[in-house]
This record gives structure tokens, C-alpha cells and sequence, in this order.
């Protein structure tokens, strides 16, 4: 009986976490350069990933800097509530259970 219960339990735990998908983020950062007063993509920017606990602080979840085309990338992020920051500002973000989500590009 005790071997059954057991088994129900990891069967239940597998399902769980079958039906949770981790999903890809990608962002670009882009606004107006006021050393050469252009606008375009911002390379080499800081990007941090961090989740919000149930108690309201914050945990790193990942981190990257933009590439030459002012993009970045996160893979595996599961659903849930999030705070990113770019450059040292944080934008509240709710990532779904989708494959692939985009993150609208943000004006610096």
C-alpha cells in the first residue's frame, strides 16, 4: 500500500512538471544616443532576470549584456512574475507559458 502511495505521488510530480513550459524571452534595447544624436539599437547594455518571491524580494535568474544589434536572450524562464532590468531600471514583466514571448523594445 505504502509503494503505491509513493508511485501516485512521483507519477503526479512528473505530470506536474511536464505541463509547466519553460519559455525563450528575447528584448531589444533601443533609444537616442546623445554622444553621436542618433537612435538605434544600444550594444553592450547590462540585462538582469530576476523573480519575484512570494515575500516581494527579488532572485537573479539570469543575466546577459545586448549584442552589437541592442538584442538579448533568455532561455528555459518559467512562468511566473518577474522584474527586468535594464541598464539599472526595473520594468515589472509577467512571463506566460508560451514558447517564445518578446519583450517590447525599451526606449532608453
Amino acid at each position: 500500500m505504502r509503494s503505491k502511495l509513493l508511485l501516485y505521488i512521483l507519477a503526479s510530480i512528473c505530470l506536474i512538471s511536464v505541463n509547466v513550459r519553460a519559455t525563450d524571452l528575447r528584448g531589444r534595447v533601443d533609444g537616442f544616443n546623445p554622444f553621436t544624436h542618433t537612435s538605434g539599437p544600444f550594444p553592450g547594455i547590462g540585462v538582469a532576470l530576476f523573480a519575484v518571491l512570494p515575500n516581494g524580494s527579488f532572485t537573479i535568474v539570469r543575466q546577459a549584456a545586448t549584442g552589437p544589434d541592442g538584442m538579448y536572450y533568455f532561455t528555459g524562464v518559467y512562468p511566473g512574475q518577474y522584474v527586468l532590468q535594464v541598464g539599472g531600471v526595473n520594468y515589472p514583466l509577467t512571463v506566460g507559458a508560451v514558447p517564445n514571448q518578446d519583450i517590447p523594445i525599451i526606449n532608453r
